[in-house]
């Protein structure tokens, strides 16, 4: 088994990470909460705490991702603990056991598994998505009658994120990652059996912007027809992203996301 993992920040703070344990592969894409903390970043401590702390826990991937949202609920270093003032996050890993690969997602971080006969499984979910396009439909419009780049039309559509952020683990909503007093997790699970996978990718939302929203692949399935070369892709993705800093041929809701991504490599 060969792993390779890369992650590249966006900005000044890199709210993504990644986790290798004994019998998992994570990847976690923190988000700012509603209200945020000047001069500190609650989204980037949740996910260092997180990596730095996951592996020293005992039990079930999911149980220590409970275990650890209750306490960081309590350590989080800020003064009001409400939900707009909590960063959350999307995430998705991989659990090997003696027959089977089970990948688990929340959010919109994705598994994608290439099997020997050359199928392609998708592990995701939609709803976050389809928040975000609704959101993406809103700058594209608004820039249209404003006359202004899509990228500047996002400080009006600041209620309409606002609402979405407040779906999560909502009904009608999406799934996601929370510290809180009363977690209880439930993310999507898939199951495939490990004599039958090539290869295995774990990513959050900034690398499927590829085929999502940068249109460097049409599909998933084109991008993940061949072996990918992870600092390849990587570059792909910013130089489109900044081949377009004003969004208006790629709409998206920002420049560019951060970028982690774990290969596994089976044979």
């Amino acid at each position: 088994m060969k792993i390779t993992t890369r992650t590249r920040k966006s900005h000044y703070w890199n709210e993504d990470r990644f986790v290798l344990g004994t019998n998992y592969f994570m990847v976690i894409d923190g988000a700012t909460p509603l209200i945020k903390t000047n001069d500190f970043n609650e989204a980037c401590w949740m996910v260092s705490y997180l990596k730095e702390n996951i592996n020293k826990l005992n039990g079930s991937i999911i149980e220590r991702l409970n275990k650890l949202s209750r306490d960081g609920f309590k350590k989080l270093p800020v003064k009001i603990k409400e939900e707009d003032y909590l960063p959350s996050a999307s995430l998705a890993f991989v659990e090997v056991t003696d027959e089977y690969f089970n990948a688990y997602t929340l959010g919109d971080c994705e598994v994608t598994f290439i099997l020997k006969d050359g199928s392609i499984k998708r592990c995701y979910e939609t709803d976050l998505s389809i928040l975000d396009n609704i959101s993406i439909n809103e700058l594209v419009t608004i820039s249209k009658e404003k006359q202004i780049h899509v990228v500047e039309a996002r400080p009006y559509i600041k209620d309409t994120l606002l609402k979405h952020r407040k779906l999560i683990n909502k009904e009608g909503g999406y799934k996601g990652y929370q510290l809180s007093s009363d977690s209880n997790i439930s993310p999507s699970k898939y199951q495939i059996r490990k004599d039958l996978v090539k290869e295995i990718y774990i990513y959050s939302d900034g690398f499927s912007q590829s085929f999502e929203h940068l249109h460097i692949y049409d599909t998933h399935e084109e991008m993940f027809s061949r072996s990918l070369d992870l600092d390849e892709e990587i570059t792909k993705i910013k130089n489109q992203a900044f081949s377009d800093p004003y969004c208006d041929k790629y709409p998206r809701l920002k420049k560019i996301d951060d970028i982690t991504v774990i290969k596994i490599e089976l044979e």
